[in-house]
């Protein structure tokens, strides 16, 4: 759906400062009344979801918690998501993640949240968007995350992403990790691609069973020229005059 990222990211210490950029969309886009971002604990062994050419830092997106709850809730034993995975109970992992990334937006189909929910901003468990059958793009991305779940995909290599594509704008996805791979399910019923085959999705803000994160891009200082470079500089352009 297309709803303002509302975000902000805690620099928790000079040194994280100095080597994270936050993206100027975020910075742009940001409501600091509605999150608190103090750094949170987050479960040991948790993976950062370091993807994309980004690095992360932990916060706590206050505005966003009831909706992750209702994301998290364990429905793996749901009938019709029992139903939904039926058919990729025998496959191999990675034919799984393409059942799954084909199947949801068959049975899923699209919907606003304010025409299903009268809301603006309402991310339906599995359980709650399987009954409807409508759903927007978090909706269907947290079906896909409970049926991975339910197939026995570990909840340390899923994450809810939402970021911004710059054809299709605003989105949330699913990422999974894979043998250190990270693989988006985007709102489509396009075969999964690795974050490095598509540099044109940005992520912002991802939520994981192991703690949330801010996406940010590490920052490289330019070289600045020394004096004889300046001068050598300054004589060559003076030469060509």
């Amino acid at each position: 759906m297309s709803h303002p990222l509302l975000l902000r990211a805690a620099l928790g210490s000079a040194g994280l400062a100095a080597c994270l950029v936050l993206l100027s969309e975020v910075a742009k886009a940001a409501d600091t009344s509605n999150i608190d971002t103090r750094p949170i604990y987050v479960i040991r062994n948790a993976t950062p979801p370091n993807f994309a050419g980004t690095m992360t830092i932990p916060i706590k997106p206050d505005r966003y918690l009831d909706n992750w709850e209702r994301a998290r809730r364990d429905d793996r034993r749901d009938p019709a998501l029992q139903h939904l995975i039926a058919g990729a109970r025998e496959l191999m992992p990675d034919q799984q993640v393409y059942y799954v990334q084909a199947a949801v937006p068959k049975l899923i189909h699209w919907r606003s949240d304010a025409t299903e929910w009268g809301q603006h901003d309402y991310w339906a468990s599995a359980a709650e968007t399987l009954q409807h059958g409508y759903g927007d793009d978090e909706d269907r991305a947290i079906v896909k995350m409970q049926a991975l779940l339910a197939l026995g995909f570990s909840p340390r290599n899923l994450y809810l992403t939402m970021g911004k594509d710059k054809v299709g704008g605003p989105e949330t996805v699913l990422v999974v990790r894979q043998s250190q791979v990270y693989y988006v399910l985007d709102d489509t019923d396009g075969p999964p691609y690795p974050t490095s085959r598509r540099p044109e999705f940005t992520p912002m803000l991802t939520f994981g069973y192991g703690g949330f994160w801010i996406h940010g891009y590490p920052h490289i200082a330019r070289a600045q020229p020394t004096p004889r470079t300046a001068v050598a500089s300054a004589a060559s352009a003076s030469a060509a005059q």
